[in-house]
């Protein structure tokens, strides 16, 4: 179930002590004096609570709140004619009846959109034909695609009822495989015998390598190479940049069983970046057994010089092939393969070159069959009748769907944007009242559905049943809604955190022109100044010189006022981020926010670390409006002053 979450953070009672915005919307908030129950509560709301606010309305005693009441008692749920912001305040009267005023509720409850059965079954992880899938169709595993002999709508029936365990009448899901519009040819085939592209596995900065089988591991130091994802790809990083210790790391591949090759061969992808010296080699071992404990016993033979290692001026290369290692030397044997990356962050100079790898592969070049050309396609199957059968009734996006977007996948909150001109150009001569149920992948690794409905000329997606959470707080006049925002920026790795969507903006934008924005962990930027790494908005002259518009030369206030502006220029960007929906007015209110933020370092304040809160309003669509910023030590900054 798709969550949108509107209130993030607890409220907190210096909020209101003189806020305009208060004033405005709770008249006589101000006007009560010493509360001595002020709390904050959280609660899921349940069917069982319901009746509590059906006798509420109907002791009203008019028409439209036995309406109401009625719609409420049916659905079982709120939904646009029985609005949780204003029935809600019903039942906290009852359950926390000994609330003061400034308490807070939060209230996650469910929200009728109408969201059907069909679109939540293809909204999972889809099934991607694998080697032993194309074996179990071909009798071969080295012919890795379909073909109109082996077809998608004879084939993957057999694959699904292979592999998908007791299905249930109606069960959808989604595949992916390859096809080729013509049948195979004997040709030289790849027989894989390891493979890493480390898409499978959890990344982002300061997350390790973590295969298994393989080693990570820094002999001298405490780093390791990371699994970072960028650009929607997952790959391999090191660098010894901050490390403040000699790193000597290793990678080392699983056992490569060479004991039944033809022609093995051994390749990966590189990236080489902010070049400083020669800190990478590859090395094999024919004695390593394979445990940590061991690695400096055993005997590694350097090959480095079978491969490309880039050595860039500056910025850093493309990805390319690193080349290709003929193991035929190695036949009927298993080694082991090791990454060596050999740095400094102590020497001058320092050693601190980064590495990225990809498409690590070993395998065997052998005669066989297989096609020449082969597409990526995407199907939505459906277990009807006790059999597999392909969903002709649903859309799946292709590959080519996505170029045509100049896009990869499509998220959530991009497709009303794009599926509508989609399906106005595949069905020009739609019908008012016509649906389609559409499948997109929003990851490499997740699919998503929603259905459209064609009314009054457009297609429009229909409703779904979501789950919500809003606050509400306790004034003089009971409980109300209140939609403000609350956000104290948290710190972290991962790309959804707060500072890190920051950074990621930075590189899709600022940093093309200008990679040094970007710190080389990939988790910092110089041009907002947010770093995911340390939780803070740098204002440090150190770290801003790096953006060429900074103004080096000016006074201390210059600099302060220029990344203030700068600042509040990010925290616009970061709300329509985390906020793509955020609506001006949510049931009559103004939408407000309050963003906390920890800014390092103001050349003109007394405070190395400080934090500030900055009030935002929803002025339009992904549009935010300064109105203040009130610092942790009581400094209050409005807009225009």
């Amino acid at each position: 179930m798709k969550k949108y979450i509107l209130l993030l953070a607890t409220i907190l009672t210096a909020t209101f002590s003189g806020c305009d915005y208060n004033e405005r919307n709770f008249d006589g908030f101000e006007d009560l004096s010493k509360p001595q129950n002020v709390a904050t509560y959280e609660y899921t709301f349940a069917e069982s609570d319901i009746p509590t606010i059906v006798k509420a309305l109907n002791a009203n005693k008019n028409a439209q709140d036995s309406a109401t009441a009625k719609i409420l008692n049916a659905d079982k749920m709120f939904s646009a004619s029985a609005e949780a912001s204003t029935l809600i305040p019903y039942f906290l009267t009852t359950k926390y009846y000994a609330a003061d005023v400034k308490s807070s509720a939060k209230v996650t409850y469910k929200y009728k959109e109408g969201r059907n059965e069909t679109v939540t079954n293809l909204s999972t992880a889809p099934y991607t034909l694998t080697e032993n899938d194309y074996k179990l169709i071909w009798g071969e595993n080295v012919i890795t695609a379909l073909t109109p002999e082996k077809s998608p709508e004879k084939s993957i029936p057999t694959i699904l009822t292979k592999n998908i365990a007791s299905p249930t009448e109606g069960m959808f899901k989604n595949v992916e495989y390859y096809y080729s519009k013509e049948e195979p040819v004997s040709t030289t085939v790849e027989n894989k015998i390891i493979e890493a592209d480390f898409d499978a596995y959890p990344a982002g900065s300061g997350i390790l390598v973590a295969i298994d089988g393989w080693i990570n591991k820094d002999l001298k130091g405490n780093i390791g190479w990371q699994n970072i994802a960028y650009s929607n790809n997952n790959y391999a990083q090191i660098s010894s940049y901050n490390s403040k210790t000699v790193n000597d790391v290793r990678l080392i591949t699983k056992v490569i069983d060479l004991t039944k090759t033809t022609n093995p061969k051994f390749s990966f992808d590189i990236v080489v970046g902010k070049f400083s010296a020669n800190c990478l080699s590859i090395e094999l071992s024919e004695n390593f057994d394979g445990k940590e404990a061991n690695i400096t016993t055993a005997t590694w033979k350097d090959v480095t010089s079978s491969f490309t290692i880039p050595q860039p001026a500056s910025g850093y290369t493309k990805w390319a092939s690193a080349g290709t290692l003929d193991l035929k030397a190695y036949k009927g044997k298993k080694i082991y393969i090791s990454f060596k990356y050999s740095g400094d962050d102590t020497s001058t100079p320092k050693k601190t070159t980064t590495y990225q790898i990809d498409n690590v592969k070993a395998f065997d070049e052998i005669i066989g069959k297989d096609v020449k050309n082969k597409e990526l396609q995407y199907a939505a199957y459906e277990y009807k009748s006790s059999k597999w059968q392909l969903a002709s009734s649903v859309i799946s996006l292709q590959p080519s769907d996505y170029d045509a977007m100049g896009l990869k996948f499509l998220t959530t909150a991009q497709a009303p944007n794009y599926l509508p001109a989609y399906l106005k150009l595949k069905f020009p001569f739609a019908q008012e009242g016509n649906t389609k149920t559409i499948v997109y992948k929003t990851s490499a690794t997740s699919c998503y559905a929603d259905e459209y409905v064609y009314t009054a000329g457009k297609w429009a997606p229909n409703t779904f049943i979501i789950e919500k959470t809003e606050q509400f707080v306790f004034s003089n006049k009971g409980w109300v809604f209140d939609p403000t925002l609350h956000v104290v920026m948290q710190k972290g790795k991962a790309d959804t955190d707060d500072y890190m969507m920051i950074v990621n903006y930075v590189k899709a934008h600022q940093a093309i022109d200008n990679p040094a924005l970007i710190s080389s962990y990939g988790d910092s930027e110089y041009y907002y100044g947010f770093s995911a790494n340390y939780g803070n908005i740098t204002y440090r002259d150190k770290d801003r010189s790096l953006d060429t518009t900074y103004p080096k030369s000016g006074t201390a206030a210059e600099k302060a006022a220029f990344m203030d502006q700068r600042t509040i220029e990010a925290i616009k960007i970061f709300l329509t981020l985390k906020y793509p929906n955020a609506q001006t007015q949510v049931n009559g209110i103004d939408q407000m926010a309050e963003v906390t933020g920890l800014v390092y370092s103001n050349p003109v304040s007394n405070n190395t670390n400080e934090n500030w809160t900055y009030t935002m309003q929803c002025v339009g669509n992904k549009e935010w409006k300064y109105i203040q910023r009130e610092s942790e030590y009581g400094t209050i900054e409005k807009a225009g002053e």
